[in-house]
């Protein structure tokens, strides 16, 4: 790449190195110079966008956003009752012999299990990232982070133990066993974080004017 020389130079420096030298030198000087340049504008282009990018992070959600990721997600764990998604599950394995489709590889229940606690952890990834500064809304974030933090492990515990028995056509009395284990150790604390997050949301959705049916 060429540029142009500017300036005067000085007559001995040039019989000293000699005409080709000093062009040779000359040329270098604006090609590390370009370079750099060039590094530098580079380096302000990244600068900037990690810049926008930290200030869109830490911008505040819409109204509509945040109720979405904190209240209506919340419809994701709405079976979580044992009797419900009890009975989900064991439907996962169910096969009628007049209907070879419905064969079972054995592994269904389980594999339903495994989808819910992915879909889980993404919804709660996604509400612990959110940035907010009203003290409701930071009420609200933080009861639904608890809502989902305590079914997280019961799907990972008790719903993958009684997935495994209903594929391994276990025992009804086993089954029986893990789902009341449920309701009576982890329900009365789910039903209370739902409730609150219920009557939050509430107060939530009217104070930001959003339409919400809430089903009464």
């Amino acid at each position: 790449m060429l540029f142009c020389l500017k300036g005067r130079v000085d007559d001995n420096f040039i019989k000293q190195e000699g005409g080709g030298n000093m062009f040779a030198y000359f040329m270098i000087i604006n090609y590390f110079g370009h370079k750099q340049n060039l590094y530098m504008k580079h380096s302000l282009f990244i600068i900037f966008m990690s810049m926008s990018l930290f200030f869109t992070a830490c911008q505040s959600p819409s109204p509509e956003t945040f109720f979405g990721k904190v209240v209506l997600n919340t419809n994701l764990v709405a079976d979580f009752a044992p009797e419900r998604y009890g009975k989900q599950l064991e439907q996962e394995t169910v096969e009628f012999a007049d209907m070879p489709s419905s064969k079972k590889v054995g592994d269904e229940a389980q594999k339903s299990v495994g989808i819910k606690i992915q879909v889980v952890e993404k919804a709660l990834m996604d509400i612990k990232e959110l940035n907010v500064s009203d003290a409701d809304a930071k009420a609200l974030k933080e009861q639904s982070i608890a809502l989902f933090e305590k079914v997280l492990p019961v799907y990972k515990n008790e719903y993958t133990a009684y997935a495994k028995l209903c594929d391994g056509k276990g025992s009804a009395e086993e089954k029986q066993a893990l789902l009341q284990k449920i309701e009576k150790n982890d329900m009365p604390s789910i039903n209370e974080v739902f409730d609150n997050v219920y009557a939050l949301g509430k107060a939530y959705a009217e104070k930001h004017n959003l339409n919400v049916n809430w089903g009464n």
